[in-house]
């Protein structure tokens, strides 16, 4: 069926960085609709050739080389076209529906603007009579900063949408790597058994970045890593990792085994936050052997810092599951800004006997863990402890690793998160999509991480650019016999 895809700031940052080379991934693989037509639109005037020549520019900035090439570039740009309109005006949109909507088409519509406007537009689309029961709406997260304000956001769209009709892009979600644990957990029968608090011991979940937030400042001060990434992104791969088999794999089945996941994580209050969280903010350090500024030291003539900030630009979080599979496996969430690596990755430590026979040997036995790593490279490996070749007295052990690697590095990806997304919201596939539950459980547990901050007066702990992030996040788990997993494992004696 024809499919129109409108994109309301068409000509924005996400839509230039990610969406149309997201769209152009699905040209070069045939993936498009039939019929398929894209309008962006924006308050400012152009001609579809200037339109052409800024979504041409940052195609081929950011795809491969190997994958761009004019016949193609060509075929893709036959599909787009500009749009003049403010969407939040009944009557700019309505002339835009007229000049660019085809009656028999499914209409997909890309909110890529600020969701204090969402509501705006969708009155406008609702009054020119522009929704129809096939059509589809896609929000960018995060969505409002606290329940209350989701909820009020939410409540918007809803009064012209049906939550059949609403796709939550949460771009993690469309990784490769955030897919294939669906796979890893429900492909292999053999990690059923051990997918529980009798054989796994803790579990790390961590997204990390080398980069300050350079010219976001303003937006990064009212949001923070809590809400701007925990909220978002570590929940779901969280969710993902921990719920139960759903009974099929569609939306309603995964989405409702999520939700669960989601309304068991233990609460947080003032006596129990001090000790299970960690809140930081760095300052001057070097990164890649460059000296880097400070959050408070960072400049821009587009906003004016302030000295007193208490946002956080690292969070690490020791939640708990409270169901019969996960309960008192502490689960470690850990993310932040202007660390020593980039790196996302989920950590499962297993139980290690009491009874050890090894004890005498040379080499220590090291605790099996499974890495499933999803950026920079995506990919699986398994610790395991195996006999050092010789004649040793004994059995000497050392930690070796069993590898998967889920990328092929001889050839340029084909496509990326969005794309496999806007793939999914074509096929009208909501199973990796946010339902609107899923986000207000989200945020009722991180407000209540918030409210304990506030009501014990916790403030955030510096940390030098370029490191691990503040002590106190190793202590924590330091407490609990672990040490943060940095692409090496060294078990801490207590003793």
């Amino acid at each position: 069926m024809k499919t129109d895809l409108f994109i309301v700031g068409g000509d924005g940052d996400l839509a230039l960085r990610k969406l149309y080379p997201s769209l152009y991934y699905l040209e070069i693989n045939n993936s498009m609709p039939e019929g398929m037509r894209i309008i962006g639109s924006a308050r400012t005037g152009q001609s579809r050739e200037e339109f052409h020549a800024k979504i041409k520019h940052w195609l081929q900035a950011g795809v491969d080389k190997k994958l761009y090439s004019e016949e193609k570039w060509q075929s893709f740009a036959d599909k787009i076209f500009f749009a003049q309109g403010d969407a939040t005006q009944p009557e700019q949109l309505q002339q835009i529906g007229k000049e660019f909507f085809r009656d028999d088409a499914v209409q997909v519509i890309y909110l890529s603007i600020p969701p204090q406007i969402f509501g705006k537009v969708c009155q406008s689309l609702d009054t020119c009579g522009l929704v129809k029961e096939s059509t589809r709406l896609v929000v960018e997260k995060p969505l409002g900063d606290s329940r209350e304000s989701f909820l009020a956001i939410n409540a918007e769209l809803a009064r012209v949408f049906s939550e059949k009709q609403l796709f939550r892009i949460d771009h993690y979600l469309g990784k490769e790597s955030v897919q294939n644990l669906l796979a890893l957990r429900f492909a292999n029968d053999f990690f059923e058994p051990l997918w529980n608090n009798k054989y796994i011991d803790s579990i790390q979940i961590t997204v990390t970045e080398t980069v300050g937030v350079g010219n976001r400042w303003a937006f990064y001060n009212e949001t923070g890593a809590t809400r701007d990434m925990v909220q978002n992104h570590l929940l779901q791969v969280l969710c993902l990792m921990a719920m139960e088999p759903p009974s099929a794999l569609d939306a309603d089945s995964v989405r409702a085994e999520k939700l669960k996941v989601l309304k068991s994580l233990k609460p947080f209050c003032k006596e129990s936050v001090f000790d299970h969280t960690v809140r930081g903010q760095y300052v001057e350090g070097e990164v890649g052997g460059e000296t880097v500024p400070g959050y408070l030291e960072e400049e821009s003539d587009k906003y004016e810092i302030d000295p007193n900030s208490q946002t956080e630009t690292y969070v690490a979080i020791e939640s708990e599951i409270e169901n019969w599979r996960w309960s008192g496996v502490p689960i470690y969430l850990r993310t932040g800004k202007r660390l020593n690596k980039k790196h996302s990755e989920i950590v499962i430590y297993f139980k290690q006997s009491h009874h050890n026979i090894f004890k005498g040997s040379k080499g220590e036995r090291c605790q099996n863990k499974l890495i499933i790593q999803l950026q920079p490279d995506s990919g699986i490996s398994l610790h395991l402890n195996n006999k050092v070749q010789g004649l040793d007295a004994g059995i000497p052990l050392r930690d070796d690793i069993l590898n998967l690697d889920f990328d092929d590095h001889s050839e340029p990806m084909k496509h990326d998160a969005y794309s496999r997304l806007f793939f999914d919201v074509f096929r009208n596939d909501q199973t990796l999509f946010v339902s609107a539950d899923e986000v207000e459980a989200a945020w009722l547990w991180v407000d209540q991480i918030f409210s304990s901050w506030e009501e014990r007066g916790q403030k955030c702990e510096p940390y030098v650019s370029g490191t691990e992030g503040p002590e106190r996040a190793n202590m924590m788990v330091n407490s609990r016999g672990q040490k943060w997993y940095d692409g090496e494992y060294c078990p801490i004696d207590l003793d």
